[in-house]
């Protein structure tokens, strides 16, 4: 299961949520429910897309997000 998030790019400090004067990326966690139980297991982050603005960037990720819980729901 993926989990999709919002970041300000390494540099930029965003001043408020939503902050249009910071390039963001998105990122991908990579989560797993026996992976989170086991110590020796970690998560994986991989960057999706970078230098996005926050409209595009929050659209990507509500996005993404939506797809992974069709996914989910699929599978169910």
């Amino acid at each position: 299961m993926y989990v999709y998030t919002l970041q300000a790019m390494p540099g930029y400090k965003a001043q408020f949520d939503g902050d249009t004067s910071v390039q963001y990326r998105v990122r991908r966690k990579h989560t797993n429910a026996s992976a989170s139980a086991s110590a020796n297991n970690k998560s994986r982050i991989d960057d999706i897309r970078t230098d996005l603005d926050y409209t595009e960037a929050t659209a990507m990720v509500k996005r993404f997000n939506d797809k992974e819980r069709e996914s989910r729901a699929m599978k169910s």
